[in-house]
């Protein structure tokens, strides 16, 4: 199951009709599964249709970023810019890219 933590930042952050959802971001030519992930926040009536919960009912994922995602620890927070909301996670810049190449995401050289 997932090990999604979401900050009270980001819970604050987040409208009455929002959640978090995490995106896919096909990088790759020659296969789907070459990608990145993006957080950002969406009204539920906005979900993809094939959106999947990630453990709690404020976090969804794209299909494929779910199947990378669903047994990680994962902190998401939120940071203002001026009058902006930016979602960020603690995943390494290059998670997808980690995941699509059977690397693992944490391990005793990224410190946890």
């Amino acid at each position: 199951m997932s090990r999604i933590t979401v900050t009270a930042a980001a819970r604050e952050a987040l409208g009455d009709d929002e959640v978090v959802f995490f995106d896919w971001h096909v990088t790759g030519l020659c296969c789907a599964d070459a990608g990145e992930f993006s957080v950002r926040p969406l009204r539920r009536s906005r979900l993809p249709r094939r959106a999947r919960p990630l453990g709690t009912d404020l976090v969804y994922a794209h299909p494929t970023a779910w199947v990378h995602l669903t047994d990680l620890p994962v902190m998401i927070d939120c940071r203002p810019l001026w009058r902006w909301r930016r979602f960020t996670t603690d995943l390494p810049p290059d998670a997808g890219l980690r995941c699509c190449l059977g690397r693992p995401l944490y391990g005793p050289h990224d410190g946890r």
